[in-house]
C-alpha cells in the first residue's frame, strides 16, 4: 500500500496473503489430483486459515470484501470506521 500502515496491519495482510496463496496452490494441485485425500485435507485447513486471517484483519482494521462492508455490516464508508 502507498501509505504507512501500522505494523500489525501489515503483518496480518502478509499472513493472509501467504495463507491464500497456499490455498490456491493446493486448489491447483487438486485440479490434477482430485483423489488425493491428504491434499484435500490440507486444502480445507488452508481455507480455514485464510478465513481466520481475513477475519482477524477485518475485525481489527477495515473490510477487505464488499460483502463485509456497509451499514448492515457495521462499516461506515464515509467515516472509514466501524459503527459501534
Amino acid at each position: 500500500m502507498a501509505y504507512n500502515m501500522p505494523s500489525r496491519a501489515s503483518q496480518l495482510l502478509r499472513q493472509l496473503s501467504a495463507a491464500d496463496f497456499y490455498a490456491q496452490d493446493l486448489k491447483l494441485f487438486l485440479d490434477t489430483h482430485p483423489d488425493d485425500e491428504k491434499a484435500l485435507e490440507l486444502y480445507r485447513e488452508a481455507v480455514k486459515q485464510t478465513e481466520a486471517c481475513r477475519c482477524a484483519f477485518e475485525n481489527e482494521f477495515y473490510p477487505l470484501r464488499a460483502s463485509c462492508a456497509g451499514k448492515d455490516c457495521g462499516w461506515d464508508w464515509l467515516s472509514g470506521q466501524w459503527i459501534l
